[in-house]
């Protein structure tokens, strides 16, 4: 004899989304429109109105101007050498930055010679710089000169 089958349930009510929940795709590429045209107007509005004063504004990987300018305007940071031999805190930084603001001036003579006196300015001071030699006439002879040339490039 063949034993009878319960006839199988009926299934229960189908499961009921929770309200309030949105599925996730639906704001993620409104979102990330959003910001990539936001990071892109940011972007463009930087190098219109960047201006020609900018160390920034230069463009290219030949720019000699955006690199004699970026050496001024680190030069502009530098005290006086003689704040630097006074054990001032910052003096390491400072000697950073008037090293850094040479390498940035030799590269803007290299690349064009209107920036040769610049450029040579620059290396004498990073000569004494390296040699510690940052008390004298010499010494502030040199930092003048370099605060003079920086002036020109200004006007």
């Amino acid at each position: 004899m063949t034993a009878s089958v319960p006839p199988p349930r009926p299934p229960s009510t189908p499961p009921v989304p929770v309200p309030g929940r949105r599925a996730p795709s639906r704001w993620v590429a409104p979102v990330a429109a959003a910001v990539v045209a936001v990071g892109a107007g940011m972007g463009i509005g930087w190098l219109l109105w960047s201006g020609p004063d900018s160390a920034a504004s230069g463009t290219g990987l030949d720019n000699a101007a955006a690199d004699a300018a970026g050496a001024c305007q680190a030069w502009q940071r530098v005290p006086a050498f003689s704040a630097l031999s006074s054990g001032n805190k910052d003096a390491s930084t400072h000697f950073n930055r008037a090293i850094g603001a040479a390498y940035l001036a030799r590269t803007a003579a290299e690349l064009d010679d209107r920036y040769k006196g610049l450029g040579e300015a620059f290396q004498e001071v990073h000569r004494l710089l390296q040699t510690y030699e940052v008390e004298g006439a010499e010494a502030e002879a040199a930092h003048e000169k370099v605060t003079a040339l920086c002036a020109e490039l200004d006007d």
